[in-house]
């Protein structure tokens, strides 16, 4: 791969997203899974912020992704997460909507959250608060999920081959518009 940040990187993974996200054929499909989360990664740590969090709402706007599709993406992301990353998530999520005035207990109440203590968050935790984010406050979803790219590691390949593809194209209309 080339180097992060020149023309003939953004054209790589321009390449490897047509061919369906991942580049390739056969083996066991995890190379793939590493390819695309290491290009998720690459463009969330090294990209402007305000690309990414714009590439995050725009990939789950409600209107182009419905709760019927991202709630069990949600929730089979966080079973594959360690407990440790569970809790950074549900600690930030409700940190930031506490912000907002909504206390942890009545979102814990609500939501029909298993624990209040973000250290005994379940995967269904993390999904329904992540979900709830995402429709009532999509400003606190894009800032977390732009922070934490280990949620999008376990997200569907179409998904993450998406927000990659929003994030290289609002970098690519950039560097044209210069």
């Amino acid at each position: 791969m080339p180097q992060w940040g020149n023309q003939d990187y953004k054209s790589a993974v321009f390449e490897q997203l047509s061919k369906g996200s991942g580049g390739g054929g056969g083996g066991s499909g995890n190379d793939d899974d590493e390819d695309r989360f290491e290009h998720f990664d690459n463009f969330s740590t090294r990209a402007p912020r305000g690309d990414v969090e714009a590439g995050v709402g725009e990939t789950f706007h409600p209107e182009r992704l419905s709760s019927e599709q991202a709630a069990p993406q949600f929730r089979a992301a966080a079973e594959k997460m360690q407990p440790s990353e569970r809790a950074e998530i549900v600690q930030d999520l409700m940190s930031e909507l506490q912000q907002r005035g909504l206390a942890p207990s009545w979102l814990q109440k609500m939501l029909g959250l298993g624990s209040g203590d973000p250290n005994q968050a379940s995967p269904d935790d993390v999904a329904k608060l992540a979900e709830y984010s995402r429709q009532n406050h999509p400003e606190v979803f894009k800032r977390v999920v732009a922070d934490k790219p280990f949620f999008v590691r376990w997200l569907s390949k179409p998904l993450v081959a998406a927000l990659v593809g929003v994030i290289a194209g609002k970098l690519l209309n950039r560097s044209y518009d210069r």
